[in-house]
């Protein structure tokens, strides 16, 4: 049974409080409730203390952004987000969190519902979110792909993300005086400090990533590119773009040619060989050139 105390146990219960109270305004009784039926409340409580339930709603404002307000009823509710961007953000963190708390609460569901494996690594999101929140440093010892040895760094986070079913940290290193990107599931072990340090705030996540697709090349800079592709493989694009900077330039029967204003990193080259001979890259000619030498290279393979 997990500690009252762990990181791990408290996270569980946030995401109960967030998935609760997005459905709709509620009252503390019935909050109550549904707590002493909740698979979260590992404890057997028959009721949500309150010391517990302001406390767990203050660390959520802070770790998610979001607020949750007390209406005229004395009903609780998530207040509603006026940007767009923190709209969209707000309900893809409530969908996330309520899939994995109804999941929880529904075990005759689990094998119903399939997910993609992730990669060990999640055990460190929640220590990670906290150095977030509270702004202090953290030691990580990390491994990167194609080290012979971890390393043990001195971090300061500035910011999570995920991709292709991994969690990434973008954090600045005092030491190398930096920015780095760091995969969680290439951590080893990480220590939190008390040394304190204080996040820019002009520093914006979302702006720092816009031209980029996924997390490699971070200092490439980034420019037009258009790619060809055949038809039916358009509408996964279409339904998906690749990037918020794709336009569809031209539509026909056969083909469709899409543009982007982005970093060619290769996290974003190793999307557009996925889909094989029915894409062509158009501009820019380096990069043309790229998959040229690269697709008759793999031809060369396949000559007897």
């Amino acid at each position: 049974m997990k500690e009252k105390s762990s990181t791990a146990y408290l996270f569980e219960c946030y995401i109960w409080l967030v998935n609760t109270l997005a459905r709709g305004p509620i009252s503390r009784a019935d909050l109550d409730r549904k707590w002493a039926r909740s698979n979260a409340n590992a404890y057997g409580q028959d009721s949500l203390p309150e010391s517990n339930f302001h406390r767990w709603r203050r660390t959520v404002e802070l770790i998610f952004d979001i607020t949750i307000a007390c209406n005229s009823n004395n009903e609780y509710y998530i207040a509603e987000m006026d940007k767009s961007h923190d709209a969209d953000l707000h309900n893809r963190l409530l969908t996330i969190m309520g899939v994995n708390s109804l999941l929880k609460d529904s075990k005759n569901l689990r094998d119903k519902i399939l997910f993609e494996p992730v990669p060990s690594g999640d055990k460190f999101l929640a220590p990670i979110i906290e150095a977030l929140r509270d702004e202090y440093a953290i030691q990580i010892t990390h491994q990167g792909f194609g080290k012979a040895y971890p390393s043990t760094y001195l971090v300061e986070p500035y910011c999570l993300k995920m991709f292709k079913q991994r969690w990434y940290m973008l954090a600045y290193s005092p030491g190398t005086d930096d920015m780095r990107v760091y995969g969680l599931d290439r951590i080893h072990a990480l220590e939190p400090t008390r040394q304190r340090y204080k996040l820019p705030k002009v520093f914006d996540a979302e702006f720092y990533f816009r031209n980029h697709y996924g997390v490699s090349d971070m200092d490439m800079q980034p420019e037009e590119v258009e790619i060809k592709i055949e038809a039916y493989q358009a509408n996964f694009l279409r339904t998906l773009p690749l990037h918020p900077s794709q336009i569809e330039v031209d539509r026909r029967e056969q083909f469709s040619i899409f543009r982007y204003y982005i970093a060619p990193s290769f996290d974003f080259r190793q999307e557009l060989y996925k889909h094989g001979p029915v894409l062509e890259v158009l501009k820019p000619q380096w990069l043309r050139e790229e998959f040229r030498k690269n697709l008759a290279y793999q031809l060369s393979k396949y000559q007897d």
